[in-house]
């Protein structure tokens, strides 16, 4: 009990900010921050007031903005970053916060759910006759030792008395007479299974049944095989009643008859006479037509339909899984492949900016034509081209006034590999100097370049081969299996 209140207590404390975030929300006019689930507005109202209410030093932490600060330059250029974080620690927040309110709950409802007697001085609470046993766990303090002994001690229930044990008995067979004949019209009339009850409801009272022939009645109370017997017939059953280890006999005398067929019975064998009939007059044709009616009454007849709800359920079920493991793991895998691609492209991007420089042409009028050309020989994949997209986003900041400096070192910045910030600050160095001794500097940085083109191709057969080393090993398993199996049938 004592989980129960701490649990509850610790759920009202919890849920405190909740009504303070609607009146800070309210009286702020906060609007949403983005867009979430129908009936989860006040979770995402509550995050919101956390992260106002939090100290900068925490609300501004590398644990709960994550890696979102190196994420939003690259994933999405010239998207705010201040916005970006500030989503990204929002949803943190709502999942941390839901999840503590459902832990709460969930220790209120265990404590509720495993409540424990308490120990009143050296006494224990039994429960009264008809309950369970139970399991408690002690502790002793002995004088003069220690240390405490712990032990579990099994609470059984209170036991009946004589007269109560006598009263309990006959209500057991009374319940025995109510329910034995099952759906049958009285036990003298027996053409369908018995009920055998295996306990007394409400008490501690096991029942075991044993019939007199177990070819004619089985254990369970269903009817054998009464085909082979003259009906009717006579038997017993006998209830074998168990309190507290002490066990009592109660017999019934059973008459088993020929089966009466119910109404139903008998019209589903009316329904495949018909149909059989139909089919046998029809064997010759292409179709079957099946009757009209049926034992004077009217058919009409449709096909089945089979419900695919519950596989549907579960499809749904799982793309619904699926989507969310996707949507947490969408940043770090599209930054991935972002990375590798970048690494890809960086040796014919430097070698094509080298070229034209060679040939007289400005940085930004060879950045320009480099963009140009991408755009008329490979149109249609451009928007998966992240080199593209940020060379296309420095010349837009150029275009809009930007120092072309600037523009070069915060490409350098976003891209945050090695490579292109190098590049970029030779770039820079370019404008700054003229060509005048940068001719060597950008052929050294082409040959490195043509290195890296060629541990790159390298590293990726590598992969590659990895990647083919498990299906060869299934044909290896396959083709051992062809050669070994037949040996070993033949032997």
């Amino acid at each position: 009990m004592q989980f129960f209140w701490f649990g509850a207590i610790l759920l009202c404390a919890a849920l405190l900010p909740v009504f303070l975030a609607e009146n800070w929300c309210r009286r702020h006019k906060v609007k949403k921050i983005f867009p979430v689930p129908r009936g989860m507005g006040w979770l995402q109202r509550t995050a919101v007031w956390l992260l106002c209410h939090l100290p900068d030093t925490i609300s501004c932490s590398r644990w709960l903005t994550g890696c979102s600060e190196d994420i939003v330059g690259k994933l999405y250029p010239g998207m705010k970053k201040e916005k970006f974080i500030r989503q990204h620690v929002i949803r943190k927040m709502m999942v941390g916060y839901g999840g503590m309110l459902a832990i709460l709950a969930f220790m209120m409802i265990y404590g509720l759910l495993n409540q424990t007697p308490e120990l009143s001085g050296n006494t224990l609470q039994r429960d009264d006759a008809g309950g369970k046993s139970r399991d408690v766990q002690v502790s002793a303090e002995i004088e003069g030792v220690t240390e405490e002994k712990s032990l579990t001690i099994t609470v059984e229930p209170r036991k009946y008395s004589r007269s109560e044990r006598e009263a309990l008995m006959r209500d057991v067979k009374a319940y025995i007479d109510a329910c034995l004949q099952g759906d049958n019209s009285d036990l003298q009339h027996v053409n369908r299974p018995l009920f055998f009850p295996s306990d007394f409801p409400g008490e501690n009272v096991t029942i075991e049944w044993q019939p007199e022939d177990y070819n004619l009645i089985r254990q369970d109370g269903s009817l054998g095989e009464l085909s082979a017997y003259q009906l009717p017939i006579k038997t017993k059953v006998t209830a074998v009643i168990i309190y507290d280890q002490e066990k009592e006999f109660y017999s019934k005398e059973i008459c088993l008859t020929a089966p009466e067929k119910s109404d139903e019975e008998v019209l589903d064998e009316q329904i495949r006479e018909a149909v059989q009939a139909a089919d046998q007059g029809s064997s010759e044709k292409l179709t079957l037509h099946l009757p009209d009616s049926v034992g004077g009454r009217a058919v009409e007849w449709k096909y089945q339909k089979q419900s695919q709800a519950g596989t549907i359920l579960f499809i749904v079920f799982l793309f619904l899984a699926g989507c969310i493991w996707y949507q947490d793991n969408n940043l770090k895998k599209r930054l991935e492949e972002r990375n590798e691609q970048l690494l890809y492209a960086y040796p014919g991007f430097v070698h094509r900016m080298i070229l034209m420089l060679g040939a007289g042409m400005t940085v930004r009028r060879s950045w320009n034509r480099l963009l140009d050309d991408n755009e008329r020989l490979d149109s249609g994949h451009l928007e998966e081209d992240w080199l593209y997209r940020e060379m296309k986003y420095t010349r837009i900041q150029m275009e809009s006034g930007v120092p072309e400096i600037q523009a070069y070192l915060e490409f350098g910045q976003r891209m945050e590999l090695q490579q292109y910030k190098k590049f970029s600050q030779l770039l820079i160095q370019y404008i700054k100097r003229g060509s005048k001794g940068m001719q060597a500097l950008m052929q050294q940085e082409a040959a490195e370049a043509e290195k890296q083109r060629r541990d790159l191709a390298k590293q990726l057969g590598e992969t590659a081969g990895t990647k083919l080393l498990m299906p060869m090993m299934l044909l290896l398993i396959i083709v051992l299996l062809i050669v070994m199996v037949p040996a070993f049938l033949s032997m």
